[in-house]
């Protein structure tokens, strides 16, 4: 009997995303947020190696060639691989809207 109930119950499954509601994500304010890292009075003021990266992700927002929701990695102002920022000499920017996936293990409270 208990297997024609999981069996009517699985007939029923509905896709139901993680996300219902899409990421909206706003350029604008980005592009305010990355002008104030380049001056030195903004207390998120950024070191000048990062300069040329965040000048970088601040020309490709206004031309429209990023969206801010795909991971992209810079590195002396030009899109990189994200491997290479963990051995670039220089400084590397990565933008856009990264995830955490679960962990592996969950923790009963």
């Amino acid at each position: 009997m208990a297997g024609k109930k999981a069996d009517k119950k699985a007939d029923k499954i509905e896709f139901s995303p993680a996300m219902p509601i899409p990421p909206v994500f706003d350029v604008e304010a980005r592009i305010k947020d990355l002008q104030g890292f380049l001056d030195p009075t903004n207390p998120n003021y950024q070191p000048e190696r990062q300069h040329v990266n965040i000048r970088a992700v601040i020309k490709l927002y206004e031309e429209g060639k990023l969206d801010g929701l795909q991971r992209t990695t810079f590195i002396d102002g030009k899109i990189r691989p994200y491997e290479e920022a963990f051995t670039a000499k220089s400084g590397s920017w990565t933008e856009g809207v990264i995830y955490q996936l679960a962990q592996r293990f969950v923790y009963a409270a």
